[in-house]
């Protein structure tokens, strides 16, 4: 296994960790706080890298429901940590409050791109 794959998976399982212990403590305390940007950033960050080691591994973008599905991903958590910044900055009491439902289906989505990729792995190994 080439390290880029190896460090890109490492980096997207890390990114995996980050962004779910983010939302799904909002979700569950329906609370949006500053450490959950936090983790969202880390999260974006470490998808981010993640996504690059690929992209140096292949050496070009190549366009597969997968690929499409992770760079879209990718854009939504970059939004949703945009937004949460901005929702905290302002000290939005009412949006702290309801910022969770957007959350998930963001969530949702990226694991999409997350649970194809693992499969695409595991079948590589064959």
């Amino acid at each position: 296994m080439s390290p880029l794959i190896f460090w890109g998976a490492i980096f997207f399982t890390l990114a995996l960790v980050f962004y779910s212990v983010g939302i799904w403590h909002d979700y569950w305390h329906k609370q949006l706080k500053k450490w959950h940007l936090i983790m969202f950033g880390l999260g974006v960050l470490t998808d981010s890298i993640g996504t690059l080691l690929m992209y140096l591994y292949v050496g070009y973008i190549i366009f597969t429901a997968h690929s499409i599905s992770g760079f879209i991903g990718l854009g939504l958590m970059i939004f949703h940590f945009t937004w949460a910044v901005m929702v905290i900055r302002n000290d939005d009491i009412d949006r702290q409050k309801t910022f969770h439902r957007f959350s998930v289906m963001v969530w949702l989505f990226w694991m999409i791109s997350y649970i194809s990729g693992l499969y695409l792995g595991i079948k590589g190994l064959e």
